[in-house]
Order: structure tokens, then C-alpha cells, then sequence
């Protein structure tokens, strides 16, 4: 590593969650593994061959820059491609073989406008929108919409999907459901085929399995990444998060200031020592810390805010330490530990997918039982 940070990944929790959800779903049902938002901060091109490698069906994702990287890296599941790009990208799709998620008419004609008349129909899903009031034709307008759609020339629907407002009580979220099924059920009735239907994200899979379908499409439950802080789940899942460490590569001896005292960035007291690490708020670490970090097992505060790209460590309880020791910002040290519920009650929010706000420039150290440790370090 170029620079001494790295965030640890523990594979083999990755792969647990994985056979998980497919125990909950069955061997029938396809599961599109989302590494939207780079793999939830893990790194979206070792997270789709983990996935990829382990019995995934397919993978989902928002990005089309991301879907395309993983095309041209290796990756040859299908890649589902949620709503996130102009029609324009039409041929970008087509050329890495990347399906689409559609949302309205205008953007279906374009996109079989993009495929070459010499080419069997493409495959495409439409996403309906039931509740979530974002992305999708209107579930009242979405049949006759997806009939519409299916008259383009060259055209195929391979899934129809939704994704459903969660976070309500058990009937908002049937309401929501039924919704879906009545859009598919008329779709049905016309005649049309739909191979995948595709409405259960991660509260669904494991709690709703009345959603489940043909298809689900888990996400943060893959890497055991609770919405907030305190929240349990209903199933042994194991998080993807190991660690966030650093190492030092400064450590001084500071001495009072007898002018502008005031003026310092932080104050300084007599026989106080300094070290810094490499990480700053460009790498999201103004949301990454708890106010202190630990160094050879014990505390050591945090004086001041992060810099751009360094972090001041307060070492004065810490006499014997020296440049190259490990400091762990989110994890275990010794018997000492910083957890990620810790850093969000340190910043008052409930989100604890702190992996998100990781930066790409933090390397990704991946460990498994029984490997080396594989080190990624930029995506």
C-alpha cells in the first residue's frame, strides 16, 4: 500500500450472508446480488466475484460506469442496471450486454432505437413504482405502459421489478405488494411472459417472504449492514466490516505556545505528544471516527477535526509509541475496541453503513480463512 490505510473485509462473512438469503429463498429462486454504491463501500468488482463465485444469479447495481468496469474486468453474470442514466447511454448498455431497467415509454423507444436491426430483441425490465414515489411507471399506469413497451421491434421483457417502501407497518407493506401483483396478474392476462418478478429487497427477503416470487434482490444484507444502530436481524448474519486502520507516520513532542496560545488548532498542554495518520476528510473521515482511536491497545483522543488528508492522534497517554504502529480507528486493538455504533452515536446518526463513506483512495484489504490476504487498492 502506497499509503498506509486500509479498510479490512472479511470474505468469508460475505459469503456467509450469501448462503443465507439462499436458504431463506430456495434453490429456484435467482438472486441478484446488489453492489450498488461500490459494493456498499467494499469494493463492487471483488464483491461481484465473491458473489459471483458462490451462487449469485446475477447482480444489481445503479451505477452504469460501475456496471461497465465490472464487464470489462472479467465479470460475466448478468448485470442488472436499476434506473441511474440518460437513454442516451442506450448503446453503452447494449455493447457491454448489460440489461436496463426501464421507467417510461420515451426511454424504451429509445433504447430499442439503439439495437442494431440485425440483433435479436433485447432484454429489458421495467420497474413499477407502488409506493416509494421515486423511480418507475405508476402501478396504474404500468400495464398498459409494459404492453406499450413490448410493441417496440426490438424489445424483450425479461423482468418486471419494484422496489417497495419498507419502513411502514406489515399492511403499508402488503398494500404496496399488492400493488405489484395486480400489474402482474393484468399482464398475465394479456398474455405476456414475464421470466423474472422481482420486488424483494433486503427488509423483504428476511422478513416478507410472501414477496420473494421468482427473484430477490438483497443488498446490505449481504454485507451485514444493519439500517441503523440497534436494529437486529430476524436471521445470523455476520458484517462484511472488519476493521478501518491506519498507521502512524508522525510522532512529536509539542511545547506550549507563549504567543497566540489561543490561536492553535487545538490546545496544548505541557509534555503532550503528537502523531498523525494518513486519513483525512477527503477519505469521508469526518464521519469515520469516534473522537479517539486506539494505538498499541490503548486510547488516544482525537485533538481536533480531520485535515484533508490527515487525522491528529493525542499520544501523550501513550509514551512508548513510535512511527509505524497500527492505529485502529474502527475495530479491535488488544482488548480495547471502537465500534461502528460507537462512530455513529459519536456523530448522532442512526446509519451505521459507515463503508459507504469510506473513500476509493482507502485501500481494501480482503481476508479469508485459508487465503492471503488480497489488498485492492483503488477501484
Amino acid at each position: 500500500m502506497h499509503r498506509p490505510t486500509w479498510l479490512e473485509v472479511d470474505v468469508d462473512a460475505v459469503v456467509h450472508n450469501l448462503r443465507t438469503v439462499r436458504r431463506l429463498v430456495g434453490p429456484a429462486r435467482k438472486i441478484f446480488a446488489v453492489v450498488k454504491a461500490n459494493g456498499y463501500g467494499f469494493g463492487s468488482l471483488a464483491m461481484a466475484e465473491i458473489f459471483a463465485a458462490h451462487g449469485a444469479d446475477a447482480l444489481g447495481l445503479a451505477d452504469l460506469g460501475d456496471a461497465i468496469r465490472l464487464r470489462t474486468r472479467g465479470i460475466t453474470l448478468p448485470i442488472l442496471v436499476y434506473p441511474n442514466a440518460l437513454p442516451e447511454m442506450a448503446r453503452e448498455m447494449i455493447a457491454h450486454r448489460l440489461t436496463p431497467t426501464l421507467v417510461d415509454l420515451d426511454g424504451a423507444r429509445v433504447f430499442s432505437d439503439a439495437v442494431p436491426a440485425s440483433s435479436a430483441p433485447y432484454p429489458v425490465f421495467v420497474k413499477v413504482d407502488v409506493g416509494l414515489e421515486r423511480l418507475g411507471v405508476p402501478a396504474d399506469q404500468a400495464a398498459k405502459t409494459i404492453q406499450a413497451i413490448l410493441e417496440l421491434p426490438r424489445l424483450r421483457l425479461e423482468g418486471v421489478s419494484a422496489h417497495l417502501h419498507a419502513h411502514g407497518a406489515r399492511d403499508y407493506i402488503a398494500w404496496q405488494f399488492a400493488r405489484f401483483t395486480t400489474v402482474l396478474d393484468a399482464l398475465a392476462a394479456l398474455g405476456v411472459d414475464i421470466p423474472v418478478r422481482l420486488a424483494a429487497s433486503t427488509p423483504l427477503v428476511l422478513d416478507h417472504p410472501d414477496t420473494y416470487l421468482n427473484a430477490v434482490d438483497p443488498g446490505r444484507l449481504l454485507y451485514g449492514v444493519p439500517e441503523g444502530t440497534g436494529e437486529k436481524f430476524s436471521v445470523e448474519l455476520r458484517p462484511a466490516f472488519g476493521a478501518l486502520k491506519s498507521r502512524l507516520i508522525t510522532v512529536k513532542d509539542l511545547t506550549p505556545r507563549e504567543k497566540f496560545a489561543a490561536e492553535a488548532p487545538f490546545p496544548i498542554s505541557p509534555g503532550m505528544r503528537l502523531g498523525v495518520i494518513p486519513i483525512g476528510s477527503s477519505d469521508g473521515m469526518l464521519d469515520l471516527h469516534a473522537g479517539r482511536v486506539l494505538v498499541r491497545g490503548r486510547v488516544a483522543p482525537i485533538p481536533a477535526g480531520p485535515s484533508l488528508e490527515h487525522t491528529r492522534v493525542d499520544l501523550t497517554g501513550i509514551p512508548d509509541a513510535a512511527i509505524g504502529d497500527e492505529v485502529v480507528i474502527i475495530g479491535q486493538q488488544g482488548d480495547q475496541r471502537i465500534t461502528v455504533d460507537e462512530v455513529a452515536a459519536h456523530h448522532r446518526r442512526a446509519s451505521v453503513n459507515v463503508a459507504t463513506v469510506i473513500g476509493p483512495r482507502i485501500s481494501r484489504v480482503y481476508l479469508a480463512d485459508g487465503a492471503a490476504p488480497k489488498v485492492v487498492t483503488s477501484e
